[in-house]
């Protein structure tokens, strides 16, 4: 399989709105996975205040083990772009960093746990 048919179908794919390919060619075989994060709103309740809160789900980018950082906690207030862990795949090591500021409500896989694509790692609340 020649590059520019590797990159026909990525394009055709991604236009399609699909986010992970993988091409199978003999003895080649390439992974191509769009990295994600799902926005959830949370629908206000009697008992919340007039403060807006939007959760957001961190999901996996990549089938791979995840090593969560040091020292991470439920309750942690994270920045955008602070790094939570790496997903580890094919021996190469993937950062997943916060998509924006908020606190972290849950943690959802453990240290070392494999993980797959799209599964959800981490709940942030985003107060505003």
């Amino acid at each position: 399989m020649e590059l520019k048919d590797l990159d026909r179908l990525v394009e055709k794919y991604a236009r399609q709105g699909y986010q992970q390919i993988r091409v199978k060619a003999g003895e080649l075989e390439i992974e191509v996975t769009k990295p994600t994060t799902t926005p959830v709103a949370k629908a206000p309740t009697a008992a919340a205040d007039k403060t807006a809160v939007t959760d957001t789900t961190v999901t996996s980018p990549m089938v791979g083990v995840v090593h969560l950082a040091a020292e991470l906690t439920v309750g942690q207030a994270v920045t955008q772009g602070q790094e939570l862990g790496q997903i580890e795949s094919m021996k190469l090591f993937n950062p997943l960093t916060a998509p924006t500021n908020g606190v972290l409500d849950a943690i959802l896989v453990t240290d070392q746990a494999t993980v797959e694509y799209g599964q959800p790692l981490f709940k942030l609340r985003k107060d505003r």
